[in-house]
């Protein structure tokens, strides 16, 4: 029994590229719901059970095919290109959502490594190296990630904070902010793999400095997101106004006409009324009532009949 136990700790205390490999799935299998939670928080998407587990299933078997199959950074690539068509075609997302939301876990996960990996290797004194190879390092480490990503996405949907994506902006918005979550990406993808090559040498301070620009830069691009769909919103706002405007002025102009022909008509009738001409009078109603079904036929013009025919 003793040699059984021995043999565990020293497979969970060594670099074991195996074991590492092992773990993974049980892993993947916390990331990628906690990835679903945020992605149905942050964009305030509306899944059924069915969706919700076909996105689990193909995203862990995608996850093993990168992880056993497929080295850096290839696996990288298609862990991206993967995730970006499940979401498509599990969630029903558009395109402009669906970019974002691939990137948007990402960036999230990458804020809070950024935030532990120092502090965490200096209170363990161990490497970078010892890290990534070495199982009872690495297990504690994505456990308090995944914790820290669970309590930011309980607090993200319980103060309803969500990202109104995107459904009804212009094109040209939507391609600025898809770029602009694309290059968050690369430069995060770019900061992380300097911030690992030197992190045994790097002090807490710049690990402090780049988180904090990290968070910047993600508050930055919220609030100009929101920015943008606000203006785009307003845009629309704007010339749903103007549109209505012209058609209250051509109501009015309508209605100003109409109180010209009633008054001829009331005038008319006056006349004949006070020259006591009701033969005069008879005719004028007569051609009145023509003159009124000739306005009745109109309302085949109208667009519920046009759009319609079989109103017709």
């Amino acid at each position: 029994m003793m040699d059984f136990l021995n043999n565990i700790w020293v497979a969970l205390s060594t670099p074991n590229e195996v074991l590492m490999k092992f773990l993974s799935l049980p892993m993947l299998c916390i990331e990628i719901p906690l990835t679903l939670y945020l992605l149905i928080s942050v964009f305030k998407l509306t899944t059924t059970k069915k969706q919700s587990l076909l996105y689990i299933v193909i995203t862990i078997l995608t996850g093993i095919i990168s992880t056993y199959f497929l080295n850096n950074p290839f696996n990288v690539i298609f862990n991206f290109i993967s995730s970006f068509i499940i979401i498509h075609f599990t969630l029903k997302t558009n395109l402009l959502k669906t970019i974002v939301a691939t990137v948007f876990p990402s960036i999230v996960f990458a804020i809070i490594e950024s935030l532990l990996f120092n502090p965490y290797i200096t209170l363990m004194n161990i490497t970078y190296n010892q890290l990534t190879t070495i199982p009872i390092y690495k297990i504690p480490l994505s456990l308090i990630a995944y914790a820290i990503a669970f309590i930011l996405i309980f607090i993200i949907r319980n103060r309803n904070f969500y990202i109104n994506l995107l459904d009804d902006i212009d094109k040209k918005s939507k391609s600025l902010i898809a770029f602009n979550f694309i290059f968050g990406l690369v430069y995060i993808i770019i900061e992380i793999i300097i911030t690992m090559k030197y992190l045994d040498i790097l002090p807490l301070g710049y690990t402090f400095a780049n988180f904090v620009m990290l968070l910047l830069y993600f508050s930055i691009s919220l609030y100009s997101i929101s920015k943008v769909i606000k203006l785009s919103t307003t845009t629309k706002e704007l010339e749903s106004a103007e549109e209505y405007n012209k058609t209250l002025r051509i109501l009015h102009d309508n209605v100003r006409g109409f109180k010209h022909d009633f008054d001829n008509i009331v005038t008319t009738i006056g006349g004949y009324i006070n020259t006591d001409d009701m033969e005069g009078l008879k005719t004028y109603y007569v051609q009145l009532q023509k003159d009124c079904e000739k306005v009745n036929n109109l309302y085949v013009l109208n667009p519920s009949s046009i759009n319609n025919p079989r109103y017709l």
